[in-house]
This record gives structure tokens, sequence and C-alpha cells, in this order.
């Protein structure tokens, strides 16, 4: 039997070695075809990136991987050459060297562009629907890609489905838009799909789009089924200001995910009806990441003593900052009272605008309370109560 054994530990180390001894060799080709492989970035890519752009090695070597080039010497001149003029395009229209690196770093092939077939005109096409270079900065700098996009005469018809040049420029200037000619079709099909069936007013379809633009370039089939969700299984009716909100959960989360984080209000003693509640009154409340979810029912429920059908008809006290409103504000309160000098309800005080908050429960006491308002300040980031006394 250990006969038997020993021979079988030596035929295993054999297999071993032979197993890496392949692997090796394997490795080391890999590795040698990669560097004969046409497609794999030539130095001279990686080293324009570098002097022209300043950017480091490894980011100029990632960059370098997704230009759309044969990587030898004569390809390397002609793309230096059109790169060379891309930059100088983007500096004349007021791009610095921060916006150029962000938008080659998302965009590499803006490098490729042909400068006066699609720039210009598509810098012209902007300029010409009200857009100051200031504005192109933006858009372009948001949303790099657009520059690949056929635009004429989808900006057209976008200028009419919102209404306003300037409705127009904060729908492009919103961050990482991705917008395609069956993305416009969609768009104006779902806006029939809500105003002319649903009854919903175009200027509230407008304020929703220009919010998340992303929910309504969704497919028409899809986004339909979206809206019929929202009045079904979200119990939000047509008339609610929540609807686009619904419609804005039901598109950008998982019904996997929405279950997640109605047991996450459960685990706090909320019951169905509740729950069912609070999605209904503030259904963006579920955007949110289950975490902070739960920090701020720990605080409201754990440190504050609200019940689950107070926080449901007031769902607004879970959608604020736990860091920035809720805890800054309670310390405030509560040196207010410690004090005897004003016994606020603290579900107003954080309802309260800034400048209200300040005027009502800071200004009034700055003798009576010295350091109230740096007590304030320096409360915001901290989300645990019990650090700051």
């Amino acid at each position: 039997m250990l006969r038997i054994r020993i021979r079988c530990c030596k035929y295993s180390v054999q297999v071993a070695e032979n197993y890496l001894h392949n692997f090796q060799h394997l490795l080391l080709y890999s590795t040698n075809s990669s560097n004969q492989n046409p497609k794999f970035p030539n130095q001279s890519y990686t080293n324009y990136l570098i002097d022209n752009l300043g950017f480091s090695h490894q980011q100029a070597h990632s960059i370098s991987t997704k230009l759309y080039y044969k990587f030898d010497d004569a390809h390397f001149s002609k793309f230096s050459g059109n790169a060379n003029s891309v930059i100088h395009f983007l500096k004349q229209h007021r791009f610095d060297n921060t916006h150029i690196k962000k938008v080659v770093s998302s965009y590499p092939q803006i490098l490729s562009a042909n400068v006066d077939q699609t720039l210009k005109p598509k810098f012209k096409l902007f300029q010409d629907h009200g857009f100051s270079e200031s504005d192109l900065v933006a858009v372009i700098f948001s949303t790099p890609s657009i520059v690949s996009k056929r635009m004429d005469p989808a900006i057209r018809d976008l200028r009419a489905i919102l209404g306003s040049t300037e409705n127009l420029i904060k729908f492009f200037r919103k961050p990482n838009l991705s917008i395609s000619p069956s993305g416009l079709v969609n768009l104006n099909s779902n806006i029939a799909l809500l105003n002319k069936e649903y009854g919903i007013d175009i200027n509230v379809i407008r304020n929703a789009i220009l919010q998340f633009p992303g929910s309504y370039l969704t497919n028409t089939d899809v986004f339909e089924n979206i809206v019929v969700r929202v009045e079904k299984e979200l119990g939000i009716p047509r008339n609610s200001g929540m609807f686009t909100y619904g419609i804005r959960l039901l598109c950008g989360s998982s019904k996997k995910s929405m279950e997640s984080k109605c047991e996450v209000f459960k685990s706090f003693g909320w019951s169905e009806y509740d729950v069912s509640e609070v999605m209904r009154r503030n259904p963006l409340l579920f955007l949110m990441s289950e975490e902070n979810i739960r920090k701020k029912l720990d605080f409201l429920m754990t440190e504050m003593g609200y019940k689950p059908d107070f926080l449901a008809r007031r769902s607004v006290l879970v959608g604020l900052s736990l860091e920035k409103r809720l805890v800054p504000r309670h310390r405030v309160v509560l040196v207010l009272k410690e004090k005897g000098l004003l016994d606020y309800n603290f579900s107003a005080a954080v309802r309260k605008s800034e400048k209200q908050f300040l005027k009502i429960l800071i200004e009034p006491f700055k003798e009576d309370a010295p350091g109230l308002l740096e007590l304030y300040q320096s409360s915001k980031g901290c989300s645990n109560v019990d650090a700051l006394s």
C-alpha cells in the first residue's frame, strides 16, 4: 500500500511539472503572438498620447488599444497628422487640455475624426440651433461620442419635442447621453403614448425627459409595458405627480432589485401596506442602494423613534441626505432643546430649505448658543450622531 501511494505521489508531481511546462510554453507563445498582432498597439501611439496630451504610460497604452488603425509606421503618420488637426480644432473652440484629455479618455476615436467632414459640420449644426461654444464644450465633454452621431434632422425634431432651445441645450448637456435615430423614434412614440392615451400634460413630460432622458428613449413596446406596470404594480395613478417617477423607477430597476429593497423595509418592521404606500408616494426611494436605505431607516427609526406608518406618509424624510441634512439638523435641534431655547419639530426642520433653516434655527440664537453655526457646518458629512456629542 505504501509503495502504491509513493508511486501515485510521484505520478502527480510529474503531471504537475508537465502541466506547468506546457502552460509556460503556451504563455510564451501567446505573448509573442500578441507582439506580432497588427492590432497590438504600436509604441508610437502610446508615446503620442503621452507627449501631446500628458497621459501616463498606463493610460496611453490602454487608450491606444481602442484606436482603429493598423499599427505600423505609415498608418501612425496618418493618425498623428489627423489627431493634431482634431486637437487644434478643439482648442479653437475653447476646449482646454483637461477637456481634451477627458474626451479622448472616454472616446479615443475622436482623434480619428475628420475635422472638415465630421467635426466642423457637427459644431455648426449645434451652433445653428443656439448652442454657444461653452454649451458645446459641456455637451461634448459629457458625451464625447455624440460627434459620431448623425444629428440632422434629429436635432430639429428634438427642438420641437422639448419646446425651446433652452430645453434642447439642457437635454444635450446631460452626462453620458446615448441617443440614436431609433432612440428618437422611440422618444416620439413614447411621448405620444403618455400625452394622447394617458392624458399627461406635455410640460410634465418635458420635465421628466429633461430629468431622466434615458427612460424615454426606451423601446416603445418595453416602455408601454412599463407604463402599464406603474399603475397596476406600483399603484400610482396616471394623474399623480409621481407617475413619471414610477416610470423612472421601473426603467432603472429590475424586479429582483426592487424586491430586495422591499425586504430591507420589512426587516425594520414595515408591513406590506406600509411598503406599498411609500413606493406609491415616493418611488425614487427604491433607486437608492440597500445600504443607504438601511442606514436612513436605522437613524430615523432607531435614533429618532419614527414608526413605519409615519415615515410611509412622510416619505420625503427617507429621501433626504443622511450626512448633509438629517444628522446635522438633528444636532442643531438637539442643542436648542437642551439649552431650552426652542423646542422645534425635527420633521419640520429637515424639510426647510437651507436659507429657511439658517434664518429660523441658527441666526436668532447666535448669542445664546455660540458656535451653533460652526457645529452645524462641521456636522455635515458625519452620519453618526453619537460621534457628534
